[in-house]
């Protein structure tokens, strides 16, 4: 399935793309404005207690996967809605306290590039490997999506698939990419999103980057 996206005619859609508003920037970049690479997982959302996370042995594996907003492929996969891509399951449960590993299969092989410089391309909050290498940023040039977290700091840029072995080759399949960080120490709900135009309308803010269950949803600590 992978090159599916590359077909269509998607010319004037990613020129609309590459124009970020500045109002998604200022947006989603507040909870990482005042975070370093380390990031201080602090920030929390009402009613959670945001205390630091403290490592207390506790593991938790999470899956994900980066569906593509085609209508064909191998089933889970993609959405079936032109302009939704999606990342499922969309609310994701961790204990408090553990340490957490997220593995995203991402299937979807269009670039959504960002601003030039944006915060993030780069890994924060966390350590991150795309199949099995370690990296601290995606290019623009790669760049898919992110999964990030504002209120702790969190971004995980998430490079297109088809990537084969390694960030500079091209191969077929999904790209794997994990993400280890610490969850914090009390309960508490945080939005997640993702930082790239990816959706429908004219600059691809609107659609699947608006709604819960597509391209954003819930980091749920207890």
């Amino acid at each position: 399935m992978i090159g599916i996206r590359r077909d269509r005619a998607a010319a004037v859609t990613r020129a609309a793309r590459r124009a970020v508003p500045a109002a998604l920037i200022v947006t989603a970049g507040l909870g990482l404005a005042a975070c370093s690479a380390t990031a201080r997982l602090s920030g929390a959302s009402a009613g959670s207690g945001g205390a630091p996370a403290a490592a207390q042995g506790k593991t938790e594996a999470v899956q994900l996967v980066g569906k593509i907003d085609a209508d064909m492929g191998a089933m889970g996969t993609f959405t079936g809605k032109d302009g939704w891509p999606a990342v499922a399951p969309a609310d994701i449960h961790v204990r408090a306290g553990a340490t957490v590993t997220i593995t995203i299969r991402e299937y979807d092989d269009m670039v959504t590039p960002l601003a030039d410089n944006s915060p993030f391309l780069q890994v924060m909050g966390g350590t991150e490997t795309v199949n099995g290498k370690r990296v601290s940023s995606v290019s623009n040039q790669m760049i898919a999506h992110t999964f990030t977290v504002p209120s702790l700091g969190i971004n995980v840029p998430l490079p297109i698939a088809g990537m084969g072995g390694s960030m500079g080759s091209m191969g077929g399949g999904p790209t794997t990419v994990r993400f280890t960080f610490h969850a914090p120490a009390r309960p508490g709900t945080y939005l997640w999103l993702c930082a790239t135009p990816c959706g429908t309308g004219p600059y691809g803010i609107s659609g699947a980057m608006r709604m819960n269950g597509w391209m954003r949803g819930h980091l749920i600590v207890s």
